[in-house]
């Protein structure tokens, strides 16, 4: 009984602004999650109805555009500690000041970065094996995406604030209208009830651009009417280490989260070579499987800032009981949603597609993406407990290590030189997360992350 044992206690964390609890952070993060994703498979849902090219192309440019949002990621990840465990130790003022940096900071970033990939747009998607037409719809979204990538990358930082002082549901709320504004505009460009400027590839790409920037100043408009608004002052420019702290956290975890992302482009490259059929497989299977994992990704950057905060304040014994109580919970849902998945497979399959031979390999991959689940359920958990508390270099040489030398490597071996095809590759997928998560496991539970508190 043990193992389903619940200490509501170690939920909760005493702040002066009031009581931060762990649900209060996770159900934002999980709508928030579930909303966004739900975006991606608006587009792909409309899009199957548009046809299969534009599946593949546009799915394998999301690839490479996640990744990208992921190298922004580093910003509103690293401040995202920084600022928690500031508010952890009582230091308002310079959890104001790494708000102010963050902002600014990602604004800088995002256009420098966005420019240069929107001008290298096809040596970049001609590396991912893409020929012809899907090459040249994969350009065409790539580019207007991330030529306005600066929305997106102000939008995490902005959002990364109202999460580290406990507000996340603003986050929610304003997801929850880019959204639906995405999900009306691709009807129109998709279905085309009545005439609009909007078509096709672009038109969808348009679509999320427009969705992404009405969330930009939404969020801005909501920080600035906010309690915790940061206010620039002449010594600002004297806090400019706060940088070096930020990036501190952010980078480590950002080099492993683009590693991991790169990965995926390869991988999708590796399928690729497999053919246009498998890499349609792929990605509705990815828009499937985010259900399974969402609520231990969710739980997971819940755990990360109540760890951040619990670090800061030295309840080091209440951040690993905290730790133990989350990872049985996510094991429990990846397994149980996994189940539930292969048993709806073909029906939910058949939601996205109607041929008969991507329906056969899609389901037999549900069965074995269960060993994914659970890997992948160490991993949400441990991995975002090492962040919170500061200690990132461990996790990130793990993860270079293990998504190039076993979810790559063993991905061409299975899926190519052996001919096991896609599921070769998600045998590789497996190896990879039961790698990570068991070593990331033995890493908390040492304790050494104790000595890597920041404040």
């Amino acid at each position: 009984m043990a193992l389903f044992s619940y200490d509501k206690q170690l939920n909760k964390i005493e702040t002066p602004s009031g009581t931060i609890t762990l649900s209060s952070l996770f159900l934002p993060f999980f709508i928030e999650m579930v909303l966004i994703n739900t975006m991606g498979t608006i587009n792909t849902l409309s899009l199957s109805h548009y046809s299969q090219n534009s599946v593949a192309a546009v799915g394998a440019a999301t690839q490479l555009i996640n990744m990208i949002f992921t190298f922004y990621g580093v910003v509103s990840a690293g401040s995202s500690i920084v600022i928690s465990q500031n508010l952890g130790a009582g230091k308002k003022e310079t959890a104001g000041d790494a708000s102010i940096i963050s902002i600014c900071f990602s604004a800088a970033l995002s256009l420098v970065i966005g420019l240069i990939l929107a001008l290298s747009a096809r040596p970049i998607l001609t590396m991912m094996n893409l020929k012809g037409e899907l090459l040249s719809d994969a350009i065409l979204y790539f580019r207007i995406c991330i030529t306005f990538s600066f929305f997106q990358a102000v939008y995490s930082a902005l959002s990364s604030i109202f999460r580290s002082y406990g507000k996340p549901k603003t986050a929610v709320k304003i997801s929850l209208l880019v959204n639906l504004i995405n999900a009306l505009l691709n009807i129109l460009v998709v279905f085309r009830p009545f005439e609009i400027p909007l078509r096709g590839v672009w038109g969808i790409a348009v679509s999320s651009v427009i969705s992404q920037c009405f969330g930009m100043i939404l969020m801005f408009f909501l920080l600035k009417r906010s309690g915790f608004f940061p206010h620039l002052h002449k010594e600002i420019f004297r806090r400019l280490n706060l940088i070096t702290k930020i990036l501190y956290i952010g980078v480590p975890g950002g080099i492993a989260n683009l590693s991991y992302s790169l990965s995926q482009v390869v991988s999708t490259s590796i399928v690729a070579f497999i053919g246009t059929e498998a890499v349609s497989t792929k990605i509705y299977l990815d828009n499937i499987f985010f259900y399974v994992y969402v609520i231990g990704l969710a739980l997971g950057q819940a755990t990360s800032l109540i760890i951040s905060r619990l670090a800061g304040a030295r309840k080091y014994t209440q951040a690993m009981q905290l730790n133990k109580q989350n990872l049985k919970i996510t094991l429990l849902c990846n397994i149980f949603f996994s189940v539930v998945i292969f048993l709806l497979g073909k029906h939910l399959l058949g939601i996205f597609t109607d041929d008969p031979a991507i329906i056969a390999v899609g389901h037999q991959i549900m069965l074995f993406d269960i060993l994914v689940e659970i890997g992948r359920g160490f991993n949400h958990i441990e991995n975002s407990s090492l962040r919170g508390a500061g200690d990132v270099f461990y996790p990130m040489i793990i993860s270079l290590t293990s998504c190039w030398v076993i979810s790559i490597l063993f991905a061409y071996l299975l899926g190519i030189v052996f001919g096991l095809g896609l599921l070769g590759c998600w045998i590789a997928f497996a190896m990879d997360e039961l790698f990570r998560g068991i070593l990331y496991f033995r890493r908390f539970q040492s304790g050494k992350w104790k000595a890597k508190t920041i404040v």
